[in-house]
């Protein structure tokens, strides 16, 4: 058994010291958040959205350790759930953006002339509009739902990914080993999936990570001009609802700004650590 984990610990001990303290931080902070929102229903005492589980207003207290809302709603379990909430809309809607990046940075990397304008004029388009903006435009239009809020973030969002995609494979296609791939007869799609693809990708990674961080910001935002679902756990709608009792109750307004801020500096921590780890030239200094 001792031959089997000392190797082992000695692997993690080496990755370690090649991982940046920023990294390391944005690592063990999300790894953190995951688990509370996996294990929501474990740590919490009530169900998310019931009303009248306390008194209303009641200030942060061991039954309540976050308060309770104007609707006597339990905020710790609101904020738990929240995470939840946050997690998945922002993973779902980058997994949207994400497939339409790449097909649209794909071609248009890949294929030159007309095919390459079309795309890249339809994401010049897309660039110029305000991200929140449009998607508050498509929520609006076509409803509050929490799918909906998925689908419009994912939509607004695929543009950087493309252009970032498109920018590798010019420089990835024109490389020996792909003139080669092409040489022995390789086929387009081939090259692209087999060759160029999982090359490119890597460089992708920690801006897919920055734009979670955006999506979420953005959910949050929506929520806090009352367009979230009312039906599902959010902190931008809890600080919708806080900001009319700012003075008469601090903390519905507090926990749930806190663990957004939380979220949010721990996903910057990931990508910007991300970006010094695949980076050589930073990862030397």
């Amino acid at each position: 058994m001792a031959n089997r984990v000392y190797p082992l610990i000695c692997y993690i001990s080496r990755l370690t010291k090649r991982l940046n303290p920023r990294l390391m931080t944005g690592i063990i902070l999300i790894s953190f958040l995951i688990l509370i929102a996996l294990l929501a229903p474990l740590i919490t005492w009530y169900p998310p959205l019931k009303s009248l589980v306390g008194k209303p207003f009641t200030p942060p207290n061991l039954q309540h350790p976050f308060g309770t809302d104007d609707l006597g709603r339990d905020i710790y379990t609101n904020v738990i759930y929240g995470i939840r909430t946050s997690l998945t809309i922002g993973v779902s809607s980058v997994i949207i953006a994400l497939l339409i990046g790449v097909i649209a940075g794909v071609l248009a990397g890949y294929y030159s002339g007309i095919v390459e304008d079309v795309l890249m004029r339809l994401t010049d388009m897309t660039l110029i509009l305000p991200q929140f903006l449009l998607a508050l435009v498509i929520v609006a239009i076509f409803g509050q739902s929490f799918q909906n809020i998925i689908l419009a973030i994912g939509i607004v969002s695929w543009p950087g990914i493309a252009r970032m995609l498109r920018a590798e494979f010019l420089s990835i296609k024109e490389r020996p080993f792909i003139e080669a791939a092409r040489a022995v007869g390789l086929s387009d799609m081939r090259i692209i999936f087999g060759e160029i693809l999982p090359n490119a990708i890597p460089a992708v990674i920690p801006y897919v990570v920055l734009q979670v961080n955006t999506a979420i910001l953005v959910e949050a935002g929506l929520g806090f001009l009352g367009v979230g679902d009312p039906n599902v756990p959010s902190l931008g709608l809890m600080l919708n609802t806080a900001q009319q009792y700012l003075t008469r109750s601090w903390w519905m307004a507090l926990f749930p700004g806190l663990v957004l801020s939380f979220l949010v500096v721990a996903l910057n921590l990931l990508g910007d650590g991300l970006i010094d780890y695949m980076n050589p030239r930073l990862r030397k200094r």
